[in-house]
């Protein structure tokens, strides 16, 4: 899975000859066999109840840990390699049936997955964070690091990007966006995000139903994993983007919100000059869904097209942005 330059799975393979190699792959299992990762939890509640929750999120494997080091929040385990870490991050950042997939346009409505809903509901505490750190041999800790090679991450899990230096995180999606008050965490540009599935909330307005998409996300860093919700129009799959042979421009479609029989899409645009521009595209709704679309490029402008209907032509410069639709 490719991730931007300098991302956690940007960096190149070194040529080695093959006894370095051999060595090399044998001290790092032995390596990994001795230390692993620490395994916490952020939680927020009375003290006997996070008692309960951190037992009974305890994975269960690795050595019995007397006297584990300094962590952020309550110790839970430790287990070995980094399969097993994602996967404790997996079980509990959510609870709940999985979401439509990003690319799905028939309306969701349905129950959205919880953040932290099992220890929510079986023990009465707040999930703020869960934490990953690396365990060092001499049984310290250190701060979480993605390895050299990519690790293989469930499939539902595809990389992206929010468009803004920061965003507020949401426990739940709405049919309009909260007060920024409502937001139980901040998330940066820089941390790794993962959009998980979408989920659409509606309301009537005046008689007019307008509903709004929601993206479920796990953003991660400094080993810090938090599930929430962001508006979908505020993230961007790194994979799906629509590409000049030279790489720039590239333009990306998001379905955004539905307001009475128009669908809205964010159309995404990066430039020659690497700057990022937006704007917001009016599309006759297909019933209970967003509509069905094509996106191309033409050199420098981008093309939406309906079938053989052609919806919107619109050159990739600075006046994407302010440019009415």
């Amino acid at each position: 899975m490719r991730r931007r330059p300098g991302g956690p799975f940007g960096a190149g393979r070194a040529r080695v000859g093959a006894l370095a190699l051999a060595l090399g792959l044998a001290v790092a299992a032995a390596g990994s066999a001795r230390a692993g990762y620490w395994l916490s939890a952020e939680l927020a509640g009375p003290a006997s109840a996070r008692s309960a929750a951190v037992a009974s999120m305890s994975p269960g494997t690795g050595p019995s840990i007397d006297a584990p080091p300094p962590l952020l929040g309550h110790f839970v385990g430790h287990v070995d390699d980094l399969a097993a870490a994602l996967a404790f991050v997996g079980r509990w950042a959510f609870t709940g049936e999985p979401l439509p997939p990003p690319e799905s346009r028939p309306l969701f409505t349905g129950p959205a997955p919880i953040p932290g809903g099992a220890l929510a509901d079986g023990f009465g505490v707040l999930l703020l964070s869960l934490v990953v750190d690396e365990a060092a041999d001499d049984g310290g800790s250190r701060p979480f690091t993605w390895p050299r090679e990519a690790p293989e991450l469930p499939a539902s899990w595809r990389p992206a990007a929010i468009l803004s230096q920061s965003a507020p995180l949401f426990a739940a999606p709405a049919p309009r966006l909260p007060p920024l008050t409502e937001s139980h965490e901040r998330i940066a540009r820089k941390d790794d995000l993962y959009l998980l599935g979408v989920v659409d909330r509606c309301e009537l307005r005046e008689g007019v139903q307008s509903c709004l998409r929601w993206a479920q996300v796990l953003a991660h860093g400094h080993g810090r994993w938090r599930g929430g919700y962001l508006p979908a129009a505020e993230v961007a799959p790194l994979e799906g983007w629509v590409r000049a042979k030279s790489g720039l421009p590239r333009a990306l479609a998001v379905p955004a919100a539905i307001v009475g029989d128009e669908a809205l899409v964010v159309l995404l645009a990066r430039t020659r000059d690497y700057e990022l521009h937006r704007a917001t595209l009016r599309l006759p709704r297909d019933g209970d869904a967003f509509p069905a679309f094509e996106l191309a490029l033409e050199g420098e402008v981008a093309v939406i097209r309906q079938g053989e209907r052609e919806a919107a032509r619109l050159p990739l410069n600075a006046g994407l942005d302010a440019r009415p639709r």
